[in-house]
């Protein structure tokens, strides 16, 4: 075998090599990243509205992990709403809008299940929250005058 035909050899060989070694690098990599990204903060825009269509909310959601139950390690959630918003579409028809909540509270040693928990209605703001997990935010109608939510489409 010539020296030509072992080098293409060797290249043929070691360029498969090569590419499986980067690729289990870039995995690594992602997993690295992506165990690390799982600490830091993850931020979302949404937008939603009811199912009869006369709510619409948006505006930014954003959480991180603040810490662990001490029993269980299991994590604690906090983070903020910014301008979230709760606009009603059709103006004069008796029905306002409604940006309501849904989520798991960590106090005095449990979770609680919170749901149905009026955040913003026709208008907006922002606000923070600590200790809590699988926060859903819901565009709901709501007859004025009354506490009854209505035609309620989850935003995420």
């Amino acid at each position: 075998m010539t020296t030509a035909e072992t080098s293409a050899m060797t290249s043929a060989v070691t360029a498969p090599v090569r590419r499986a070694l980067v690729g289990a690098a870039a995995v690594a990599s992602a997993l690295v990243i992506g165990s690390a990204g799982t600490a830091s903060a993850a931020t979302m825009g949404f937008h939603q509205t009811s199912t009869s269509g006369k709510a619409e909310i948006s505006g930014t959601y954003e959480y991180h992990v603040s810490g662990t139950v001490p029993q269980t390690g299991e994590k604690l959630y906090s983070g903020s709403f910014a301008g979230a918003t709760a606009k009603d579409k059709v103006a004069g028809d008796g029905y306002e809008a409604v940006l309501a909540l849904a989520y798991q509270d960590w106090k005095d040693g449990a979770w609680h299940r919170v749901t149905n928990y009026v955040a913003v209605v026709n208008g907006s703001k922002s606000w923070s929250f600590k200790n809590k997990k699988d926060v859903k935010a819901y565009a709901c109608d709501r007859k004025v005058g009354t506490t009854k939510l209505l035609n309620c489409r989850a935003a995420w």
